[in-house]
């Protein structure tokens, strides 16, 4: 059948040379009608009950973005800085689509009874400005730092305005030549746009150039090593161009997609050109050599892809659409790569003329990892393989879920070090919200103690840096207009009707933000000291507990969106992992047609899996919805080895009738399994260039995965199967 199928290429190589580049020209087409998609909604999960809550906040308030701006005066004395401060501010107010602009000078002071709007800051009102800033405590946004003045302009742009708002903001602050950085959800969602360009340019290449190292090592020859990437690079573009056609968005999750292509679908490729140049090395004519290769390997690297596409396809369990569109497109592309590897690279190797074989200096070092992989089977390996097992099962009750906003990117990133300025300037940088109900009036000063009671319990835990609420707006306008000592709410009722009023008049966007009287809603501005599960399930539970029928609270925001993603993690996770090993032991078994040869070929997964999630626990790396792919890959790569050990004991034990059929399958595959482990682990590692920290993680689990399951596959499984077959 080989032979057959060897002559049929042969015979048709101008028609499929033909649909080669048809198919690869209408693919570079579709490459260039994909589209970025940057939005957070992405890692939001289906029927989110955090989110439902969170666009009923928007309905009710407006919208909830804020572009925030910490901007660091060029003057020492304070009244020189709130001047250029306050022309910012009023520049920023004039933009179209502004509703409000909270900077660090007030748009209004107290005067005797009233208040008075500040036109401008001079000699005639800027000792009173100051003095009211100074009363102001956790609402200013006027600090001193490090002796220089910053100002923190936080700025609420209309639901419909909001690019333009942002762009003409920065533009207006880069006029001022003036040292700033910026934050909030927008800034955090069009800096991916960036960061994702930078992977789609950089990541590949690099890929590529590690796989060339580790293949040419292996392989002996140039020629060799780039015939074994082709079908990869082949399926990469097939599968980004068939996204382009179906008008599919690359995200900060599928971007990944050519990376994965090109790192696994290598796989294959250099099995083949391995197997292709050992028949080559032993006399055989080219179209011999083919159809011995296909028939030795064929089996494999069609159950490998399979399996591989599989292991991506568990990941439609978990709930999350851009996981979805990975799973479809990373199982399309190593589908894809396997058919090339399959069909066009034993097209082109009929044109090639002859291959090159190893200088002695790799045959020796190859030698020398053979021998040690040798001296370790038997009792060695069944020890090694048993440690690591016990050694990586306590990790697995450390692992942590805990993916927010803020860790999505690396330290070193300009958007980072932008928001660590700010949080370390201000003690905060991306907002939540706390929104209150009560059937009384709001501004009743019971319910105004239970709120500012909650805030100042937050506070005093250390769980939040700084709080923003009508009633802090009150009690700081209370203390300036009527004198009191401390700043605290009016008990009067005339009093806070009189403020109501002044405010209502003055800032009414400002008190619109926060409060909505006639339905008895409120909203506090909370800034967390961190965003990671622990801070948020904290206020969760003091919220439930200080709630009553009279004043109820609940948590909303971005934050706590992808925190209930986070929570729903663990058991997608497990439902992933259960489907992934299903069918892979299902496919194992159509393939082996052996029930005890596909039992204990899987045995290596096992061990490799526990490895993975123990290293995760113990490095502290989070289960996310962008690592909790390693599993899948582990799943889908890792039993590979696996695969093509057993095929080729089951071809020598039972077709060949041998004796020794272990060793035999382990002289075939250890060198191609070698290189393919190192390959992947080095592949991975150009996500080091990544801008994104979660990338970094995948490259350390990948490492990990490759040389857990390599060893065990290539020690701890020929020594079973000579323990089992006897």
């Amino acid at each position: 059948m080989h032979q057959r199928f060897v002559c049929f290429l042969g015979r048709n190589k101008k028609g499929f040379l033909l649909l080669f580049m048809i198919i690869n020209i209408i693919s570079l087409i579709g490459l260039l009608r994909i589209t970025i998609n940057t939005d957070f909604d992405l890692f939001m999960p289906k029927n989110s009950q955090a989110l439902k809550e969170y666009e009923e906040m928007i309905e009710t308030f407006g919208s909830s973005q804020q572009l925030l701006f910490l901007i660091k005066s060029d003057q020492d004395k304070d009244v020189e800085s709130l001047q250029t401060f306050f022309s910012i501010q009023q520049s920023l107010s004039e933009i179209e689509g502004v509703n409000l602009v909270n900077g660090p000078v007030p748009t209004v002071i107290p005067a005797g009874l009233g208040v008075q709007k500040v036109q401008k800051i001079d000699g005639s009102n800027s000792r009173q400005i100051i003095e009211y800033i100074s009363k102001l405590g956790s609402m200013q946004s006027f600090y001193k730092k490090e002796d220089a003045n910053y100002g923190l302009f936080t700025i609420l742009p209309d639901e419909s305005f909001v690019d333009s708002v942002a762009e003409k903001a920065v533009q207006i602050i880069d006029k001022r030549e003036l040292e700033y950085y910026k934050s909030g959800e927008y800034y955090l969602q069009s800096s991916i746009f960036e960061y994702i360009l930078r992977i789609l340019l950089i990541i590949p290449p690099f890929a590529i150039f590690f796989l060339l190292l580790v293949f040419t090592w292996k392989l002996g020859d140039i020629k060799s090593t780039f015939l074994s990437l082709l079908p990869a690079g082949i399926g990469a573009l097939w599968t980004m161009g068939l996204l382009g056609w179906l008008s599919l968005d690359l995200s900060v999750i599928t971007v990944l997609t050519p990376v994965f292509t090109i790192v696994m679908g290598s796989a294959d490729g250099l099995h083949f050109m391995s197997h292709f140049k050992d028949e080559l090395k032993s006399g055989k004519d080219k179209k011999t050599a083919l159809a011995l290769t296909l028939e030795k390997v064929g089996w494999p690297m069609i159950l490998t892809t399979l399996t591989t596409a599989a292991g991506f396809l568990s990941l439609l369990v978990i709930q999350s659409e851009p996981m979805r569109q990975l799973a479809f497109a990373a199982s399309i592309g190593i589908s894809l790569a396997g058919i090339a590897t399959w069909v066009f690279l034993p097209l082109i190797c009929l044109f090639l003329g002859r291959f090159k074989q190893k200088k002695q200096i790799r045959k020796e070092t190859d030698d020398l990892i053979t021998r040690s992989l040798k001296k370790s089977m038997g009792k060695g390996s069944f020890l090694i393989t048993i440690i690591i097992f016990i050694s990586f099962i306590p990790g697995l009750f450390l692992i942590k879920t805990d993916l927010n906003m803020i860790n999505l990117y690396k330290p070193s990133t300009e958007i980072r070090k932008n928001i660590d300025k700010i949080e370390m300037v201000t003690g905060g940088s991306v907002p939540i919200f706390i929104e209150f109900v009560t059937k009384q009036d709001p501004l009743d000063p019971g319910t105004a103690k239970v709120v500012l009671t909650l805030e100042e319990q937050l506070k005093s835990l250390d769980v939040v840096s700084k709080t923003l609420s009508v009633y802090e707006v009150f009690s700081t306008m209370n203390k300036a207009i009527f004198g009191s000592e401390q700043s605290y709410y009016p008990q009067n009722k005339a009093q806070i009707n009189l403020m109501a009023s002044l405010l209502q008049s003055n800032q009414p966007e400002q008190i619109n933000s926060i409060l909505i009287r006639d339905k008895g809603i409120g909203r506090i501005v909370v800034f967390p000291k961190n965003l990671n599960n622990k801070t948020l399930t904290y206020i969760e539970k003091t919220l439930k507990a200080t709630s009553s029928e009279e004043v109820k609270f609940k948590a909303l925001g971005m934050m706590f969106i992808m925190k209930e993603m986070n929570d729903r993690i663990i058991p997608d996770q497990l439902n992933s992992i259960l489907l992934a090993i299903g069918l892979v032991f299902l496919l194992m078994v159509i393939t082996l047609r052996k029930l005890k040869l596909a039992l204990i070929g899987i045995v290596p997964l096992g061990v490799t899996l526990i490895a993975l999630f123990g290293f995760m626990g113990y490095t502290g790396i989070e289960l996310s919805i962008v690592t909790c792919t390693m599993a899948s890959i582990t799943i889908g790569v890792g039993v590979d080895y696996s695969i093509h050990l057993t095929s080729l004991f089951k071809y020598y034990y039972y077709d060949k009738r041998v004796n020794n059929a272990a060793d035999l399958a382990f002289e075939y595959v250890q060198k191609p399994v070698i290189a393919n482990a190192l390959g992947l682990a080095l592949g991975l590692s150009s996500l080091l260039f990544s801008p994104l920290q979660f990338h970094t993680y995948l490259s350390m689990l990948m490492w990990v995965t490759m040389i857990i399951s390599s060893y065990v596959s290539l020690t701890f499984l020929p020594t079973l199967l000579k323990k089992v077959f006897r």
